[in-house]
C-alpha cells in the first residue's frame, strides 16, 4: 500500500518519467573477455577475407547491453570503410535469423549473436556466434556418470549451441567418444542425419530412437522441441547453470494427447487461417503453397495473414476463424495456445487432420521441411484423390459422425439466394458469400450505419447521460 500512494495520481506524470529503474545487465566489459567470448577475431577474418562492406548485428535482449561496444571492436579492426550497424529488433523469435531487417540497410551479411534455432538461411550470408557460456566440465561429467548407469547404451549427446566450445574439452570429449558425437557444425562421412540444424553421425544400422540422450543447457524451446521430435528416446539433462542433472520427467504422452486434441478440433474447422511466423527459414513460402493445397483438398476456406510477433490481441481480431496454422521455425511452432481464442496448430498437425495418408502414429515433425517433397516425412498426395476419400469421421469431442468436407471450389454457398444477381441503382452486381461477410452478417452489432433511413434531416440532439461509467445520475444503486 506505501508503494501505491508513493505517487499522486491527478499530478502530470513528471515524477513517473523521472524515475530511474535499476536493471540488470549481463555484460562482460573487460576487452580481453569481450573478444574471447564473442570470438572477434573469427568475426573480422570472416568480414575481411569475403570483402563485406555492410555488416548488420543481429542480438537476442539479453545480449544488447554487449552490443555497442561488440560493434566498436569490429569497426575498429574491419577499419573505417567497413559499415556495422545493429538491428533494433527482430520480425519474429531472436533465435531465427532476421534477413528481411538485414535487407532494410542493404547489408552484405548478418552476424548472428547468442542462441540460435538453426533453421536455412536463403538471402544473406549468416556467421552464428554463439558465445562462449561458461560450464564446468568435471562437474557435467559427475552428473552424466550418476545419472546414465548403463554403459552399454548408446549415448547421444545433445546440447545448447552456447556451450559448443567445450565440446573438445575433457571429460565431455571423453563423452562423446565413447558412444556417438553429435556436431551443430559438421559430419565425418557415411552415417551421418542433418535434423533441426544438427549433423547426427550414427552408428551404422542404428537410428535415433536406439540411442538415450543426455542433453546439456537449460530448460526452453530448444529442449521442448527436441523432446516432442525424439519421444521414443530416454533424456537426461544437465543444466550448468544451476549444476542440476535430471532424467526429464516430463510427460510426452500427455503433451502429445494435447496436440491430438487440436488435431480433432481441426477436423471440426470450416475456417483455417494461415499464419506465416517466419520470413527467414528457406522454404517457407514453399510450405504456404503446400498447406493450401492440402486446405483445397478438403474444401476448406483459407485466410493467410503476416502479423509479425504473434500474442492473443492480434488473433483476437478475426473471430471468424476456426483454427490456425503456423508457419514458423522449429522452436517456435509449438505455440502454447492456451490463452488464444482458436487453438494454433503445426503443419504436420494439419496434414494429419486433413490428409488421408498421413495417420497418427506417435513421431512427431516439428520442422515444416521435411513435409515437402524431398523431406523425410513426405508424403504425396492427388486434390481430387483427397476430395473423392472425404468420407465421414467420427468426432472424439462430439460424439457424433461429421464430414471433414465443407464448401465447394470456390469458396461459396450452395444457397441460390446468396449467389444470386441483386439489381440496385440499374445496376447488376453479384453478390458473392465470403466466410467474413456471413460472420458479420451473424453479429448482433455490424458497425456503424453509414444510410440508418431514407430521412435525409439529421436527428435532433438529445442530452447524454450524466455521471462515470461505474454509475450514471439517472440509474439506481442498491446497497447490501
Amino acid at each position: 500500500m506505501e508503494q501505491l500512494t508513493k505517487y499522486n495520481l491527478s499530478n502530470d506524470g513528471s515524477e513517473v518519467i523521472a524515475q530511474q529503474l535499476n536493471v540488470d545487465r549481463v555484460s562482460h566489459k573487460d576487452s580481453d573477455g569481450l573478444r574471447s567470448y564473442y570470438s572477434i577475431d573469427r568475426i573480422v577474418d570472416f568480414v575481411s577475407n569475403r570483402g563485406y562492406d555492410k555488416i548488420a548485428l543481429q542480438f537476442p535482449d539479453c545480449l544488447l547491453p554487449d552490443s555497442t561496444d561488440i560493434a566498436l571492436e569490429i569497426q575498429s579492426k574491419c577499419g573505417q570503410s567497413t559499415n556495422v550497424f545493429i538491428l533494433a529488433d527482430t520480425s519474429y523469435g531472436s533465435c531465427c535469423v532476421d534477413e528481411i531487417a538485414a535487407s532494410h540497410g542493404d547489408a552484405d551479411c548478418l552476424i548472428h549473436f547468442g542462441s540460435s534455432c538453426l533453421s536455412p538461411n536463403c538471402r544473406l550470408p549468416v556467421l552464428y556466434v554463439f558465445g562462449r557460456r561458461p560450464i564446468d566440465v568435471d562437474r557435467c561429467y559427475k552428473s552424466f556418470t550418476s545419472l546414465v548407469s548403463d554403459r552399454n547404451s548408446h549415448i547421444l549427446l545433445l546440447y545448447d549451441v552456447v556451450y559448443y566450445h567445450a565440446l573438445n574439452v575433457g571429460r565431455l570429449c571423453a563423452i562423446a567418444e565413447s558412444s556417438m558425437m553429435q556436431s551443430v557444425m559438421e559430419g565425418d562421412g557415411s552415417c551421418n542425419q542433418e535434423q533441426h540444424g544438427r549433423i547426427f553421425n550414427l552408428h551404422e544400422g542404428k537410428e535415433i530412437h536406439d540411442y538415450v540422450i543426455f542433453y546439456i543447457g537449460f530448460e526452453g524451446l530448444t529442449l521442448t522441441n527436441l523432446m516432442m521430435s525424439y519421444n521414443k528416446c530416454q533424456f537426461y539433462s544437465y543444466n550448468p547453470d544451476l549444476d542440476q542433472g535430471r532424467l526429464e520427467s516430463l510427460s510426452i504422452n500427455k503433451a502429445l494427447m494435447k496436440r491430438y486434441y487440436l488435431i480433432q478440433k481441426a477436423k471440426e474447422a470450416h475456417v483455417i487461417g494461415i499464419i506465416i511466423g517466419t520470413l527467414g527459414v528457406a522454404d517457407y513460402l514453399q510450405t504456404l503453397e503446400r498447406l493450401k493445397s492440402v486446405l483445397k483438398a478438403a474444401n476448406k476456406k483459407t485466410y493467410t495473414f503476416s502479423v509479425g510477433k504473434i500474442n492473443v490481441a492480434k488473433l483476437a481480431n478475426f473471430m471468424e476463424i476456426d483454427i490456425y496454422v503456423l508457419i514458423a521455425c522449429p522452436e517456435n511452432t509449438l505455440l502454447d495456445s492456451k490463452e488464444f481464442y482458436k487453438p494454433v496448430l503445426t503443419p504436420y498437425e494439419l496434414e494429419i487432420a486433413y490428409l488421408k495418408g498421413r495417420n497418427w502414429d506417435g513421431t512427431y515433425v516439428t520442422d515444416f521441411r521435411q513435409l515437402l517433397p524431398g523431406g523425410a516425412s513426405n508424403i504425396d498426395f492427388d486434390i481430387e484423390d483427397e476430395r473423392k476419400n472425404h468420407n465421414p469421421d467420427y468426432s472424439f469431442i462430439t460424439g457424433r459422425m461429421q464430414s471433414t468436407s465443407q464448401g465447394d471450389d470456390d469458396g461459396l454457398l450452395s444457397d441460390g439466394k446468396q449467389q444470386s444477381l441483386v439489381v440496385r441503382d440499374s445496376m447488376q452486381v453479384v453478390q458473392h458469400h465470403t466466410s467474413a461477410s456471413e460472420f458479420l452478417s451473424n453479429r448482433s452489432w455490424k458497425g456503424l450505419d453509414d444510410n440508418p433511413d431514407d430521412d435525409p434531416s439529421p436527428a435532433s440532439v438529445v442530452e447524454g447521460r450524466r455521471g462515470i461509467a461505474m454509475q450514471y445520475e439517472n440509474e439506481s444503486t442498491t446497497k447490501d
